[in-house]
């Protein structure tokens, strides 16, 4: 990705949100050029040593987290819940998000790790005020999670990528979030969950290479 976001990303969340192509440009390049952020992301890499550093590349990702920040920014959520943590990139732009638009928490649900505290350690300190971790299987702990939290105004997959859990994910998921939500999917190849998902629930996809986005109507 160059200095601006690709055509298919601007294409992607103006399918998901409704915000035109200025607007997200706009965004893109509000978390690009937030030096708190990167510098935060940098000296928490520096903390963690060579063992950790390597997660960097590992899971949503540097490009995606972008996205989801941009979404975040345009949707202004209440309330966003996530499966799977790992070093935290997604949570670090969703929480960047939420704090510049000084509203909204997230949820995060990720399974317990050998590496004491490794659940989101690249997250900025001064973002985890609006961090909830809940640590376990999804399948055990996001429905009482959900039941606590109520209603969601963003769900995003992140976790075990079988096919049985991701479509349980969806399901859940999808009971508590509201009209206008988006549910939000990561590695969508790894299985048919997210088309056989669509069509069970006669609603449209989209999709950014392994991202997939549904409105709920």
């Amino acid at each position: 990705m160059d200095n601006r976001l690709q055509r298919a990303a601007i294409v992607f969340i103006m399918n998901l949100t409704g915000a035109i192509a200025v607007e997200i440009t706009e965004y893109a390049a509000e978390i690009r050029d937030n030096r708190k952020f990167h510098n935060s992301i940098e000296e928490k890499r520096g903390g963690y040593g060579r063992k950790l550093r390597s997660y960097w590349e590992y899971g949503i990702g540097k490009t995606l987290g972008e996205i989801l920040y941009v979404i975040c920014r345009k949707q202004r959520p209440d309330s966003v819940m996530e499966t799977g943590v790992a070093s935290g990139i997604s949570s670090s732009h969703i929480l960047c998000a939420l704090e510049t638009n000084v509203y909204g928490q997230l949820y995060s649900i990720d399974m317990p790790s050998w590496q004491k505290n490794q659940s989101g350690w690249m997250i900025p300190d001064y973002l985890r005020n609006r961090w909830h971790l809940t640590q376990g299987r999804s399948s055990e702990t996001m429905e009482p999670l959900l039941k606590k939290v109520k209603e969601i105004d963003i769900f995003l997959h992140d976790s075990g990528h079988t096919y049985e859990n991701m479509r349980w994910e969806f399901e859940t998921a999808w009971a508590y979030l509201k009209t206008g939500g988006l549910l939000l999917s990561h590695n969508i190849d790894y299985s048919d969950a997210f088309p056989d998902f669509c069509r069970y629930h006669d609603v449209e996809g989209f999709t950014l290479g392994n991202l997939g986005g549904i409105v709920k109507a």
